[in-house]
């Protein structure tokens, strides 16, 4: 089954992110190939949604919603619904993930 691939407005946000990192630290070559690399994983997910594991520090808290693939060094976060996968996070793995869920809770309490 093929399903749509939705991207999150944080996740676009975080894809961003990390190509300005990455411009900044490596230069314009390495963001584009990066850039490539994790919207080939994305693309991938519409035939292949449940190729990734369930985030093992969500599953720690007893939530299985999410999903991740490692597409190293950076996770995709996402969620897999009847006819869409979400995208709702790409992160450098080195991230704390529980401090960025607080993060985004607070901008979202704010927003």
């Amino acid at each position: 089954m093929t399903r749509k691939v939705v991207r999150s407005a944080a996740a676009a946000e975080d894809m961003l992110s990390i190509a300005d990192d990455l411009i900044s630290d490596l230069g314009i070559e390495a963001a584009l190939a990066a850039d490539e690399r994790i919207d080939d994983a994305i693309e991938s997910l519409a035939t292949l949604s449940h190729r990734g594991r369930v985030v093992p520090e969500l599953r720690a808290r007893g939530v299985t919603t999410y999903r991740e693939l490692i597409t190293m060094p950076f996770r995709i976060i996402y969620r897999v619904e009847p006819r869409e996968i979400w995208i709702v996070a790409v992160l450098d793995h080195r991230r704390d993930l529980d401090q960025l869920l607080v993060q985004r809770a607070r901008r979202h309490r704010e927003g």
